[in-house]
C-alpha cells in the first residue's frame, strides 16, 4: 500500500469510527485497496483520431469553471443511452451529456457495469503523482510500447474506485486532441473501457464535484429512465432518439414516428434522396418508410456509433442493404420497428 494511501485509510479509519463506526472507513478502504491491485496504469485507449507531430495545444491546461459545487452529486452512466447523467440529490441541479465508453467486443462494452465512487482521496494531483482527481491531466503513457502521447490534452480525468481495477476513469474526447479546445467526441464505443466526455462537458462536471469525496458512480447497460419510463438522454435529441411525441425531437424537421399500438417512438425527419448528418453521431441515410411510403431519415448500422443498430434494442433493428427511395444507393441501417 502506498505511504499517501495508508495515511488517508488511517484517516478515514479516525474520522468513520467517530462518526458512523469503523466499519465504513474499512468497507472504503478495501474497496479501493483491491481495485488498485487489480491495476492503477490507465487502460489502453481505444482509437484515436487527430495525434500530430507537434503537440501544440494538447500540452496547455484547459480552465476549469468557477461554479457552484454540487452538495451531494450523484453520477448514472447508460451504455445503451450513451449518457452520463450527474444530478444533485441534495438541489436542483440536473443535466446529462453525450458519451463515448467502451468499444464492444464480443457484444459486451468493454466498461463494466457496477457502482464505482470517485474516490475517498479529494486531493487534487499532477502527472506525476497517481490519484483520483486530475484537474489538468496531459500524458498517456502505452503500457507496451512506453510511448508516451499528451492525448488527455489538459483536461480533467476523474479515476474510478472500484472493481475490477481502478484503470478506468472519466476524461475528455481524445479525438483531436491538439485542437485549441482539447477535442471532439465520437458518442459511440471507442475507448478500451473508460467514459469519454466532449471537452466542455468533462470540464463542467469535474468543477461541479471539485473536491468531494466517493460520488457514486452507478453504470449500467440499460437506457436509464425518469420516474414515468421517459429515456434519460442530452437535451439536443438527433435522428434515432427515443421519443414520445413530435417536440421531443427539437432539431430542424424532427417528428417522431411511433408506429400503430405503440407508446414509443424513433425521431425522424422527411428526405427524398439525403439526409442531414450531425458531427460525432452515426452517418444517417434516406430510406422508404414502409407504412407511409415517403422517405425518412434514420441512422447507418455501425459498430462504434450504435453496435450494428443493437444499442436501440425493442425499438429499431437492423435491416440489411435497404435502398433510398431513388434506388440510387444502398447499405445497412437501423430501420425502425413497425
Amino acid at each position: 500500500m502506498r505511504p499517501m494511501y495508508a495515511r488517508l485509510v488511517a484517516l478515514l479509519l479516525v474520522v468513520c469510527g467517530i462518526s458512523l463506526g469503523t466499519g465504513c472507513a474499512a468497507e472504503a478502504a478495501r474497496e479501493e485497496e483491491e481495485s488498485e491491485q487489480g491495476g492503477t496504469d490507465d487502460l489502453n485507449l481505444g482509437e484515436v483520431e487527430g495525434a500530430a507531430s507537434t503537440w501544440g495545444d494538447a500540452l496547455k491546461c484547459k480552465p476549469i469553471p468557477v461554479v457552484e459545487v454540487l452538495k451531494s452529486p450523484e453520477i448514472i452512466i447508460s451504455l445503451d443511452g450513451l449518457t452520463l447523467h450527474l444530478r444533485d440529490r441534495a438541489g436542483t441541479y440536473d443535466r446529462v451529456f453525450p458519451i463515448g465508453p467502451g468499444a464492444i467486443e464480443n457484444g459486451k462494452s468493454l466498461t463494466p457495469t457496477g457502482t464505482f465512487y470517485t474516490g475517498s482521496n479529494a486531493s487534487e494531483v499532477t502527472d506525476a503523482q497517481w490519484g483520483y482527481n486530475y484537474p489538468c491531466r496531459i500524458w498517456w503513457t502505452d503500457s507496451e510500447t512506453k510511448k508516451k502521447s499528451p492525448v488527455f490534452a489538459g483536461l480533467p480525468f476523474i479515476r474510478l474506485a472500484g472493481p475490477p481495477t481502478a484503470g478506468y476513469g472519466i476524461h475528455g474526447p481524445i479525438d483531436s486532441f491538439t485542437a485549441p479546445n482539447g477535442g471532439s467526441l465520437r458518442r459511440g464505443y471507442v475507448s478500451h473501457g473508460c467514459i469519454r466526455m466532449a471537452a466542455n462537458d468533462i470540464v463542467e462536471v469535474y468543477a461541479r464535484i471539485r473536491g468531494k469525496s466517493r460520488t457514486p458512480v452507478r453504470i449500467q447497460q440499460a437506457v436509464e429512465r425518469s420516474a414515468d419510463s421517459k429515456a434519460v438522454d442530452v437535451p439536443n435529441r438527433w435522428i434515432g432518439s427515443e421519443c414520445l411525441s413530435n417536440p421531443d425531437c427539437n432539431f430542424d424537421g424532427g417528428v417522431c414516428r411511433i408506429p400503430d399500438g405503440a407508446t414509443v417512438g424513433t425521431c425522424t425527419r422527411a428526405c427524398t434522396r439525403g439526409c442531414p448528418d450531425r458531427a460525432g453521431e452515426a452517418t444517417t441515410f434516406c430510406v422508404r418508410d414502409p407504412e407511409s411510403g415517403a422517405g425518412m431519415c434514420v441512422p447507418q448500422a455501425n459498430t462504434v456509433f450504435n453496435d450494428r443498430c443493437d444499442r436501440y434494442a425493442g425499438r429499431i433493428a437492423l435491416a440489411a442493404s435497404i435502398a433510398r427511395p431513388d434506388n440510387s444507393a444502398r447499405t445497412d441501417v437501423c430501420m425502425p420497428l413497425r
